[in-house]
């Protein structure tokens, strides 16, 4: 069970990273590690509205993450290998993103998870 909530948050969160280049014609895969991380970097400080002493730290945050998430989208792994690897590297960026953010905003931006968890359910139906 904690396997499947976790592969749910991991997958979640690879959304987020994809709503944040929905307007993107390319692939997620297929956007530079930058690209990817300035476009998460600007949903974030609009929808938590980060001073910019944060947003300057969640960008770096974001482009280091994304550049370790560039070997996972791009390998040729089986999906199970490239999950765990996700899992990983989400917990790791989670847990310098609570360093950042205010507890308010850690609470919100977790709820934004889980709207875009309902939302992915609700496609999938």
């Amino acid at each position: 069970m904690k396997n499947r909530t976790t592969m749910r948050c991991c997958i979640l969160a690879m959304l987020l990273f994809a709503s944040a280049a929905h307007a993107q014609p390319n692939r997620l895969a297929d956007m530079p590690a930058q690209e990817r991380a300035q476009l998460q970097t600007q949903r974030m400080k609009e929808s938590l509205k980060l001073d910019s002493a944060q947003v300057v730290k969640v960008d770096s945050i974001n482009l280091s993450y994304a550049r370790k998430m560039d070997p996972v989208l791009s390998g040729s792994g089986n999906r199970l290998s490239k999950l765990r690897a996700f899992q990983e590297i989400n917990a790791a960026r989670e847990k310098e993103l609570q360093q950042v953010l205010s507890p308010a905003q850690f609470r919100q931006y977790k709820q934004q998870q889980q709207e875009m968890k309902q939302q992915l359910r609700k496609r999938r139906s």
